[in-house]
């Protein structure tokens, strides 16, 4: 059996590929690690990945900001299965297991890798790659380098709203909401709508967005009128909402917020993957958030007398 490799892609965009030699392999930004990191929002001594019995598991080493696995935060110190090609996600960077998930990610970084690697790999054509891996892996980067920027929270909210329209072109509307983490109560929302649908009495579902708050998981419904009626609100069917996708912004553990989008009149305004996607970006979108948060009040408190 080949040996399996540990890829890692970093928020500057290079992929390094380290071979799964030992059985405990420790992954941080501190030099005693197996993986040393460049990116600042990984924690000196972030997860180990480990074999056990023929299979792959990961533990979180209480990291500041967490890990996850396909969208899905890890609890520190739980053990967690990893299968190859499931993408995690620490700080801005992505770790894939095997090369299954490095597939999703070579239309977009296809110049970095040499042809010995891609010839590893099975000499993929770029043709035969699916486009929507490379849009995927671009919309998380673009959130990404926003964080590089010094833009304000609202031209944040706006790009990230931008790149997701840009994206999934099925959808009518899409909103930001920012939750104060103490009260729980909406200090912000920011809105987009496609200038084609008619406006609503409301830009979102309270129904769906409270619940994803409550439950600080995903929730997709690809066509509301084939769910259950206790899933949903007087107001879904008032909205005409057909199909909507909302998930948690979730930063060093508590919901700051959701991103909500939906699809207005037709069915089916979204894939099954795009649920995986909006999950994965929401841990990069929160930390943007978070930050640009923390450099507001940073502001107002210098300002003050």
């Amino acid at each position: 059996m080949a040996m399996i490799k540990l890829y890692v892609v970093d928020e500057t965009e290079e992929i390094q590929s380290f071979d799964f030699r030992k059985d405990t392999i420790h992954i941080g930004r501190s030099s005693d690690n197996d993986i040393k990191m460049k990116d600042e929002y990984v924690s000196r001594r972030h997860l180990k990945v480990f074999k056990r019995g023929g299979k792959y598991f990961l533990q979180d080493l209480s990291s500041s900001n967490g890990t996850f696995v396909n969208g899905l935060q890890v609890a520190p110190g739980e053990e967690v299965e990893v299968k190859e090609g499931a993408p995690i996600t620490v700080g801005m960077s992505l770790i894939c297991l095997g090369k299954t998930c490095l597939e999703q990610i070579i239309p977009f970084v296809d110049s970095i890798l040499d042809s010995e690697e891609l010839t590893e790999l099975g000499a993929i054509s770029v043709q035969d790659r699916a486009l929507t891996h490379k849009n995927n892996m671009e919309l998380i980067y673009n959130v990404s380098n926003v964080l590089k920027s010094s833009m304000t929270l609202k031209e944040i909210m706006e790009s990230i709203l931008d790149y997701i329209f840009g994206l999934l072109r099925r959808i009518d509307r899409g909103v930001i909401i920012l939750i104060d983490k103490n009260s729980g109560q909406i200090t912000e929302t920011f809105s987009r709508q496609n200038p084609n649908t008619e406006p609503a009495f409301s830009s979102y579902s309270k129904t769906i967005v409270d619940r994803v708050v409550r439950e600080a998981k995903g929730l997709m419904m690809l066509d509301t009128y084939n769910e259950e009626s206790s899933n949903l609100s007087e107001s879904i069917k008032l909205m005409k909402i057909r199909s909507a996708l909302c998930v948690p912004l979730i930063s060093r553990g508590d919901i700051r917020g959701v991103i909500y989008l939906d699809s207005i009149g037709q069915p089916y305004g979204f894939r099954s993957e795009d649920l995986s996607l909006l999950t994965a970006l929401s841990s990069s979108a929160a930390m943007v958030i978070e930050n640009a948060l923390l450099c507001s009040a940073k502001e107002m408190a210098s300002a003050k007398p």
